[in-house]
């Protein structure tokens, strides 16, 4: 299992973003006609199963918000390498996700397609503004973990988003095939690539 440095402060910091807007200027609304506020928690949000569809339990939106949103901000910042990107990413996840909330069939997967879709578009504009201006990874105090993350960080998009939803999200290769619109040829050829710079880099 590959460990890598977690988003501080994300929880207040989201829930703020989320109603505010933020770059992408999406505002999302967790509950009919309720804006989503901070003083909202797990305890008193509606959370409870609206429908039930044969033997499947369908939830409302805020449930899948309060339940989703820091896991989805931890993957997006595994595939991204930035709080401030992977606080976007998942903003603009959710805000799409609520568009098409009456048509989702599998709201969780689809976020992590969304996010992973995202993170792909910033992943590349990143590496081209540190070719021009290079910054430093943040450091999290641990050597060992420091050192694998920033070699983790320095991966094609394909293959650090294969780690991180095969080892951070624990998705069946299929699974991660479907994220990311490939075959599973693919993705275990993008595994295997990465395991194999990981060992080179840290040997």
């Amino acid at each position: 299992m590959i460990n890598t440095p977690n988003p501080s402060g994300t929880t207040g910091q989201t829930q703020r973003s989320c109603a505010d807007g933020g770059r992408l200027g999406r505002r999302v609304e967790l509950a009919v006609g309720e804006p989503f506020d901070e003083a909202v928690s797990p305890v008193n949000v509606r959370r409870i199963a609206v429908e039930d569809v044969g033997s499947s339990v369908r939830v409302d939106f805020a449930s899948v918000y309060v339940a989703q949103r820091d896991g989805m901000v931890r993957l997006a910042f595994v595939i991204a390498g930035s709080n401030e990107i992977a606080e976007e990413v998942t903003q603009e996840a959710f805000a799409r996700l609520h568009q098409r909330w009456s048509s989702v069939d599998n709201p969780v997967a689809y976020l992590r397609t969304i996010v992973t879709n995202l993170c792909r578009s910033e992943v590349r504009r990143l590496a081209l503004e540190r070719r021009t201006k290079p910054e430093p990874l943040p450091d999290i105090g641990v050597p060992e973990i420091d050192e694998t993350w920033k070699v983790v960080c320095r991966l094609p998009f394909r293959q650090r988003a294969v780690l991180a939803l095969r080892y951070y999200a624990d998705l069946p290769e299929a699974e991660v095939a479907r994220i990311l619109g490939c075959r599973i040829g693919t993705v275990k050829s993008a595994h295997h690539r990465a395991l194999v710079r990981l060992r080179e880099e840290l040997s």
